[in-house]
C-alpha cells in the first residue's frame, strides 16, 4: 500500500483492487440487511465522459431542434450567457460557458439531457450507440474495477450507478457491464407524446442529489462501498462503509478530509 499526498502534509491510502476487495468483503460481513455497491459512471467506471461525448456530437451535428430553443434561451438569460440565434447557437454558447466555468455544473449537466427536446427516444438511442462506438467506449472501461463487479455478482450484491450524464447514454454504456436500467439513476428528461421535453422529468443527479436519487431506487440505502472521481461524488462516497476514489480530480482531493476512510484505487 502506498499513499497519495493531498496538500503536502496529509495523505490518503492508495490500494490495489485486491486490497479494496478485502475491505469490502470484511465490511460485507457486518451488514444484517442487504447492502449494495454504488458507482459514479464517467471518470470512474470508465475513462472519459460519455455525456460530454454525446453532447459534443450533438453540437457538431447541429442537432438542436426548435422545441428546445425557448428553454435554452431562458437558461442562457438566467446565467448571463450571451446567446444569439436559434437552439444550436444557444446550446453552443451554454456549453462554452460551462467549459469556462461560467455556467454551473449541475445546470449544465441537466441541460445536456433535456437539450434533445423534440427527439424521439429511439432516435437518441441510435445516436448514443454511434457515439459509444466511435469513442471506443468498450476499451475505456477500467480493468481494475472488473474484479469488484465480478465479486458483487458472485455474492449477489446489487450494483447501482448514479450519474450526472443523460440516462439514455448511461443505460447503454453500462449494459455491457451487466447493470440493469432499474439500477441506474441519471439525468432524465421528461418525455411527452413520445418525444423528449425541454426539462427534467426527475430530480437532478448531482451532489447531494445523487444520494436522494439512489434512495429512490434503493430505499435501504445501505451502501457497502461507493466509487467516484469528482467533488460532486463526495456525498455518495460519505454514505459508504468503504469509500473509494478512482482517478480523483483535484477538487475531490481538496475535500478528501471530509470523507472518512477514503482510499484511492490504484489503477
Amino acid at each position: 500500500m502506498t499513499a497519495a499526498h493531498l496538500d503536502g502534509s496529509a495523505t490518503i491510502p492508495r490500494e490495489s483492487t485486491t486490497d479494496i476487495l478485502r475491505r469490502i468483503e470484511a465490511a460485507h460481513g457486518t451488514y444484517a440487511t442487504r447492502a449494495a455497491l454504488a458507482f459514479d459512471a464517467d471518470g470512474t467506471l470508465w475513462e472519459g465522459d460519455v455525456g460530454v461525448d454525446l453532447f459534443e456530437a450533438f453540437l457538431a451535428g447541429r442537432c438542436a431542434r426548435p422545441e428546445a430553443e425557448a428553454a435554452l434561451r431562458r437558461e442562457a438569460e438566467a446565467f448571463g450567457v450571451a446567446a444569439e440565434g436559434g437552439a444550436h447557437e444557444i446550446a453552443s454558447a451554454l456549453y462554452a460557458a460551462f467549459n469556462a466555468e461560467r455556467y454551473p455544473e449541475d445546470r449544465a449537466f441537466a441541460m445536456m439531457a433535456w437539450a434533445f427536446a423534440g427527439w424521439r427516444e429511439d432516435e437518441l438511442a441510435a445516436m448514443v450507440d454511434r457515439v459509444l462506438e466511435e469513442k471506443g467506449h468498450a476499451g475505456r472501461i477500467r480493468p481494475a474495477l472488473l474484479p469488484i463487479l465480478d465479486w458483487a455478482r458472485s455474492r449477489g450484491v446489487p450494483v447501482y450507478v448514479v450519474s450526472a450524464s443523460p440516462r439514455a447514454v448511461i443505460e447503454r454504456a453500462v449494459a455491457r457491464l451487466g447493470i440493469a436500467p432499474g439500477r441506474i439513476a441519471a439525468m432524465t428528461p421528461a418525455v411527452r407524446e413520445g418525444r423528449i421535453a425541454p426539462e427534467l422529468g426527475a430530480p437532478a443527479t448531482y451532489g447531494d442529489g445523487k444520494i436522494r436519487a439512489l434512495e429512490r431506487i434503493f430505499p435501504e440505502l445501505a451502501v457497502l462501498a461507493a466509487f467516484g472521481d469528482s467533488a460532486y461524488d463526495a456525498a455518495l462516497l460519505r454514505a459508504a462503509r468503504v469509500p473509494v476514489a478512482v482517478s480523483p480530480s483535484p477538487k475531490l482531493l481538496a475535500v478528501a478530509r471530509t470523507i472518512p476512510g477514503l482510499v484511492l484505487l490504484a489503477t
